[in-house]
């Protein structure tokens, strides 16, 4: 997952608990896009769609609040009064900002030019849930913890809407049967193509338990080239592995492991990719001591424990091909961009937000600030 993702996605439960929804995903606050209704200069363009400033300095807002709960549970309350760290942090917020306008716009953009639709009865239940959170409260209290975030009513659920969008992207192209979902004889040919099934046996230098040095280096590879010349003279692999190998997941693997580059370490790795089938190597030494390595025929049971890692591999993932998206959008900003900061921002939200927003400096920003953050740490 991209690191802009997470942060979404991050923000999105802290929002949801600062509203007092229990929610299991996004998707169960699903309700109707609507565009703003404000007259808000134009900051930025995404593949030829307007961001307004009403939007633009909610998104900015937003990273700001996200940033200053973060350092709260680090016991830094009230960031953004702080002028160093205001100001450190202050010079990333435009383009934090610029960042969520093109994401919103270029899901918002795939999800209407491929068709999809949300189900209504999951705008429903979208609906239910918010005015459960409004009845649990009150609708200017609702709209008061909302404000904090740079939210109205209406682009909160404008940004629900969107986080909903990507998962119909996701569920579009990698869920089951999905446009990117590769087919059975796919998934075959790249485990057949990548994972090696391979045994061996273990002489340790060191102690997996303690850690502490278990016979020296020429010990170990004395002894290991002793049994490696007796599987030379023809004794059988496996009877020497299970008498001699110090390897400790053994008992749970006796008919080898089944790998691909990136599992095991690099040595072992290499050693194995370089047998052909039940072909033996000479000794290889590794942190862990000297390993006499057999590969051995490709363990097709083990094809299903790698199957979510080989769809993956062949066809990426919703967050890489949304950083695509994102990367190939043609973006232009105005002049506007380079006047809104994160010291002038409040200025530029909805009015009806900026009349209910705490700013910083205010008693109020400080106990936001550590409310904010014991909330979020509930919801992690």
């Amino acid at each position: 997952m991209s690191k802009l993702v997470q942060r979404l996605a991050a923000m999105v439960a802290m929002t949801a608990v600062v509203m007092g929804a229990t929610i299991g995903g996004v998707s169960s606050m699903m309700i109707h896009y609507k565009p703003l209704n404000g007259d808000a200069e134009t900051v930025l363009t995404v593949n030829g769609d307007a961001v307004a400033a009403d939007e633009y300095s909610g998104y900015m807002l937003y990273n700001m609040q996200y940033y200053a709960s973060m350092y709260a549970q680090m016991g830094m309350s009230d960031l953004w009064s702080n002028e160093d760290m205001a100001k450190s942090l202050g010079a990333s917020m435009p383009e934090a900002a610029e960042q969520q306008a093109i994401y919103a716009r270029v899901v918002m953009q795939k999800f209407n030019e491929l068709g999809l639709k949300i189900g209504y009865n999951e705008q429903k239940e979208m609906a239910e849930i918010r005015r459960n959170s409004i009845d649990n409260t009150s609708k200017d209290a609702y709209l008061t913890q909302i404000a904090q975030f740079g939210f109205s009513d209406q682009s909160y659920q404008n940004f629900m809407y969107i986080s909903q969008c990507y998962q119909a992207l996701n569920d579009y192209y990698f869920g089951e049967n999905g446009a990117n979902t590769p087919s059975d004889e796919d998934i075959q040919k790249y485990y057949e193509e990548n994972y090696i099934t391979a045994k061996h046996i273990l002489i340790s230098t060191v102690d997996p338990a303690s850690g502490e040095t278990k016979r020296t280096d020429e010990e170990a590879k004395k002894e290991a080239q002793s049994i490696l010349d007796r599987i030379k003279a023809g004794e059988d692999f496996d009877t020497l592995m299970n008498e001699y190998s110090e390897d400790t997941g053994l008992s749970n693997n006796p008919n080898g492991y089944t790998f691909t580059e990136g599992q095991m370490v690099t040595e072992f790795y290499d050693g194995a990719k370089a047998l052909a089938e039940d072909e033996v190597s000479e000794l290889v030494k590794s942190d862990y001591g000297y390993h006499i390595i057999k590969r051995v025929k490709l363990d097709d049971s083990q094809l299903e424990n790698y199957k979510n890692d080989i769809v993956s591999a062949i066809s990426g993932s919703m967050d890489e091909l949304l950083q695509q998206w994102m990367d190939e959008a043609q973006v232009e900003t105005t002049d506007l961009y380079s006047t809104i900061t994160y010291e002038n921002v409040y200025d530029y939200l909805p009015q009806d937000v900026q009349s209910l927003v705490t700013r910083p400096g205010s008693d109020a920003a400080q106990t936001t600030d550590e409310q904010s953050a014991t909330e979020q740490s509930d919801a992690q």
